[in-house]
Formats: C-alpha cells, structure tokens, sequence
C-alpha cells in the first residue's frame, strides 16, 4: 500500500492532501483514482486514507480509519558516516532505514576524499540523501522518515556528542581488543555509530574520540567496506536490544 507521510496538523476535517512529488507518483505511476485506498502516516498514528478526489495541485483523501501498527524500534541508533565516494552514500542510507536507523549524520573526517564545499551542493547532495531516506521509509514500512542531519566536522561532531546521553561505538579497523560484545553487555536507549570513509580514522582522531568515552572497536578479522560496516554495525546493535528476532 502507497504510504503518505504527513505532520498531524495538516489533516483537517478527517482529510488530507497529498501534494507533490507523492501526488504525481500517484498519479502517473501508480495509477491512482477515486476510490484507491492509500496509508498516511503522521509523527505517531496510521490511517487508512480514500481516494476522494483528485486534482491538479495535489490529491485530496479522507481518513477510513486507524491502523495499530508501530514498525520503529524502541532503540535509537544515529549512524555517522564518513562521506564515502561516488554514490555509496545513497546505498548506505537506503540499507539502514530499512534495519531500522533514526537519523543519519554525514561526517567530514581527515580522509575523506569529498568535499562539499560548495553550499548549493552541499544542499542538492542533502536533499537528494533526505530523498532517498524518505522512499525507503515507505518501502520499509516505517512510521517516521529517518532525518539525514547536515554535513558535520569530526570537530563538531565531537562537541556535540560530549553532551549526548549515549552509547558512542566507533569502528576502527587497527583496534584489536575490544569487540562489539563486549560493549552490547548491557542494552541502552541510544547509540551513535561512528563509521569512518574509504581509508579509515587518523590515530588523532581515534584519540578524540576515546576522550569523550566512546568504544573504539573492532569488527574482526576481516575488513569491511564503509557502505558494509555501518549496516553491520547497526544490525547487531538491533539484535542485541531484541529488535531483530
């Protein structure tokens, strides 16, 4: 079922309107009309929504009725990423929405090889990451859209996560004591995954990161592609919180 996401308060009278690019996807590709029943999911409820007209700014829908579902983990895991080359980062977004990852933080460290300098490519490159997160929101079945944050420093990363009431686990492929177990003992609410780019964390950067607390671990013996360790990651933090039977 075509999944419409939607703030609460845009619903009136027991009716929405879908607009855009869900309204032309409806539309054209799926071929909608008077009638068709469609899901729109707003911060915290579902609805089963009807057709009940169609027009040229957007397709008008009234509630049927509401649907029980609650598909979100009770964890919260925030994947930072190293921005990877080419179009990895799209991979890796779409792969960790479906597993279950609420928000996304693109992190500029010593290695990485792209440079968003520019601000209006900065902007179309986090449009079009937000984008993706959103249409695998709908394909996952998700009740919210995992939000794609702005592009952060390893430096401003670092201040923000002094503050942060969190697990803080670090991927580093030089690390060859501690494991993942080791620091999935006890389960907590919230956890920041840190994954580095294609050529991995500077030592300093290491360094920074073990002063703020966070666990520096190892994946095992073999390496993993950036786009491969943070799903790797994150699914295992879902299994030992019981969020993956």
């Amino acid at each position: 079922m075509f999944r419409y996401f939607c703030a609460s308060n845009n619903i009136k009278d027991n009716k929405v309107m879908v607009e855009g690019g869900d309204a032309r996807h409806l539309k054209t590709i799926l071929r909608a009309q008077v009638g068709s029943i469609i899901s729109i999911v707003t911060e915290s409820k579902e609805y089963k929504a009807e057709i009940i007209e169609i027009r040229d700014e957007g397709i008008v829908c009234n509630l049927v009725e509401e649907i029980m579902t609650d598909n979100e983990a009770k964890i919260n895991i925030t994947l930072c990423q190293g921005i990877p080359k080419q179009a990895k980062m799209e991979t890796i977004i779409q792969q960790n929405v479906e597993i279950g990852v609420k928000k996304f933080i693109p992190l500029i460290t010593e290695r990485t090889v792209v440079k968003l300098k520019e601000k209006d490519r900065e902007q179309k490159k986090l449009d079009r990451w937000q984008k993706i997160a959103k249409e695998s929101a709908k394909q996952s079945k998700r009740n919210i859209i995992p939000r794609v944050e702005p592009t952060t420093s390893l430096t401003e990363l670092i201040e923000k996560l002094k503050n942060e009431d969190a697990q803080i686990i670090v991927a580093y492929e030089l690390e060859d004591v501690k494991s993942l177990k080791d620091v999935l003992k006890e389960p907590k609410d919230n956890y920041y995954i840190v994954i580095g780019p294609e050529g991995g964390f500077d030592i300093k950067e290491i360094e920074m990161f073990k002063e703020i607390g966070a666990h520096i671990v190892t994946l095992g013996k073999r390496i993993l592609r950036t786009e491969t360790a943070g799903l790797v990651v994150s699914s295992i933090v879902m299994y030992a919180n019981g969020e993956l039977e």
